[in-house]
């Protein structure tokens, strides 16, 4: 995966593309100076470590498929910890593919940088401990993309990950705590954009 130094570059992309987002990266970017290259993707180094995600786009409709995650109880993007993947926006659409059964054949990634590695969102957020798996609390530096949907929704779900699977309106989601930046960032996107 990407050293250091690749994901300060991320970083910086990301503040010219989203430049009144700077704050949001300053969570990121604190945890990268405390920790090596080795640190960051290690899931028990409970400074916290890197995660991607994706916003699944249905490419007809202003709607997001969403997850109801198992270990903590709320509706979620697909996403979770990297592995040995090639990118970040790989590593997003393996944990796509594998929570939500959704073939890659109806999954069309859309950058927002020509580096394809730049994210549409970032976030940091505190996931709390786990005692069934021996986790302490730690901070999930999330690296979001964009993938569009093409399929006819007749997907199953991971349920070892999550409990259930809906695809959301983004009217639903304006006001909420968690999505409402996301939706409005989502909306601007979609204006400026077609689906490829």
């Amino acid at each position: 995966m990407t050293d250091k130094a690749g994901l300060f570059s991320i970083i910086n992309k990301y503040n010219c593309v989203f430049a009144r987002e700077e704050h949001r990266t300053v969570p990121l970017a604190s945890y990268l100076h405390r920790n090596t290259t080795d640190q960051l993707y290690n899931r028990k180094n409970f400074d916290g470590h890197i995660t991607t995600s994706a916003f699944i786009i249905d490419e007809g409709k202003e709607e997001i498929l969403l997850l109801h995650h198992k270990s903590l109880g709320k509706w979620l993007q697909p996403g979770g910890h990297t592995e040995k993947d090639d990118s970040f926006v790989a590593s997003a659409l393996r944990e796509v593919v594998e929570e939500t059964g959704i073939s890659n054949l109806h999954l069309h990634y859309q950058p927002v940088h020509p580096d394809v590695d730049v994210p549409f969102d970032v976030d940091s957020h505190y996931i709390p401990p786990n005692p069934r798996k021996n986790e302490e609390g730690h901070y999930h530096h999330d690296l979001r993309y964009v993938f569009f949907y093409s399929g006819d929704r007749t997907n199953d779900f991971n349920t070892d990950e999550a409990t259930a699977m809906q695809w959301l309106a983004f009217d639903k989601l304006t006001d909420d705590a968690i999505f409402g930046i996301v939706v409005s960032k989502l909306r601007t996107f979609l204006a400026t954009i077609r689906p490829v």
